[in-house]
């Protein structure tokens, strides 16, 4: 059996900024109310997203700087608690929180340092969201409604004509239709990513539901969307990803794991250091924006972070949670919170009516079935002993 490989990208040299045009803006401003419009109109279906405080977007190719915590509006005292609250959390390897655009705290644990790679795991899924947005945007994908059938053809895998029929909106909404048992047995992903051929592996399951009707989690049928990528946009997904969203962002670190064609797993492949994970929410939070520039549209932020299908999924002190393209949603401490969940308590977590990010990684190795409480004890950090320090 041939297992995932790996390979690190270190590209120094970041992308050139453009400089913001009036036009731009105001279309940017046009957006920003029609969004905030329709959130008002759909409140109880979705999360506010956005920097709801209306400041100007930090540029996200700069380097973080430590700012104090009373500078954001953050009880200092408070916070400080929830740091020493977090070094008793068993397997917890980094605790970042950005308010304002801002990062007021950061501390890491064991060996891991701010400069460390870590595998996000399923954070790595948003990420795919993120790239599908820029594809559609740049027309390089047209709709979400387009098929498998249209992209799978010699020498990939060919589907039948059931899964041909099923569609990019079915893969981020988790709702493919394949037989598939991820959530309640690891063993279900760790037979796929060891697999001689993930794509044909996936495509040998049945489907049991009709696409688009029923939420199950599959991060096989989600690295679906890697292929689509990998075969429609320049260079691939590896190069498309770092020249339309890493670089922007000043992520010039970063790592794959790739199949067994060569093609980034999109279901958990992905390495970032925390403090790019923390990019990676702030961007959401700034609708896609970064200083002046556009790296998502804010269209697709507002869509993707809006729910899309209902799930039976819970996580502790946030309770039942919903599912957008790809992204988490849910409610903490009477806050609506965006977060991308990785396996073993990786977590972007965003809560848009306080400005704030707060990322968390974690060792995830040998949890097995045991996961779900160790998730929960992280989330449960962030709920109770951060989000109360922010006013």
């Amino acid at each position: 059996m041939e297992s995932m490989r790996y390979c690190c990208l270190d590209r120094p040299g970041a992308m050139a900024r453009h400089r913001p045009a009036l036009k731009r803006w105001l279309s940017f401003c046009m957006v920003a109310l029609l969004a905030a419009a329709v959130a008002c109109s759909d409140a109880s279906t979705r999360p506010a997203t956005g920097n709801t405080s209306a400041r100007r977007p930090v540029d996200l190719s700069a380097q973080w700087v430590l700012t104090p915590p009373t500078a954001e509006d953050v009880d200092s005292a408070q916070l400080r608690a929830a740091m020493q609250q977090a070094a008793r959390v068993d397997g917890l390897a980094s605790l970042l929180v950005v308010r304002h655009g801002h990062l007021i705290a950061e501390r890491y644990f064991g060996r891991e340092t701010r400069d460390s790679l870590h595998s996000v795991r399923s954070d790595t899924k948003s990420v795919i969201s993120l790239l599908v947005g820029i594809a559609l945007q740049r027309g390089i994908l047209h709709s979400t409604s387009q098929t498998l059938s249209e992209f799978f053809h010699p020498p990939l895998p060919v589907p039948d004509s059931a899964e041909g029929a099923i569609t990019i909106q079915d893969l981020l909404t988790m709702s493919g239709g394949f037989r598939w048992k991820e959530e309640t047995d690891v063993s279900e992903f760790s037979n796929w990513v060891t697999a001689r051929d993930q794509i044909a592996y996936l495509f040998a399951r049945p489907l049991v539901s009709p696409p688009g009707k029923e939420f199950n989690y599959n991060s096989a049928a989600v690295h679906l969307l890697s292929v689509i990528l990998n075969e429609t946009a320049p260079g691939g997904t590896n190069v498309f990803a770092d020249s339309v969203l890493f670089a922007p962002l000043g992520i010039h670190i970063h790592a794959w794991a790739f199949d067994s064609r060569g093609i980034p797993n999109g279901g958990a492949g992905l390495w970032l250091r925390p403090r790019d994970m923390a990019k990676i929410g702030q961007l959401v939070l700034q609708n896609g924006m970064s200083g002046d520039s556009t790296v998502v549209a804010p269209s697709w932020i507002h869509e993707s972070t809006s729910r899309q299908i209902t799930t039976r999924e819970g996580l502790g002190t946030l309770g039942s949670v919903q599912y957008g393209d790809l992204w988490w949603l849910g409610s903490a401490a009477g806050h609506d919170v965006i977060y991308a969940w990785g396996y073993g308590g990786q977590y972007i977590v965003i809560v848009p009516d306080l400005d704030l990010v707060v990322v968390t990684t974690a060792a995830w190795q040998g949890l097995g079935q045991a996961n779900h409480p160790h998730e929960q004890g992280i989330m449960d950090l962030i709920v109770s002993g951060v989000i109360p320090a922010v006013h």
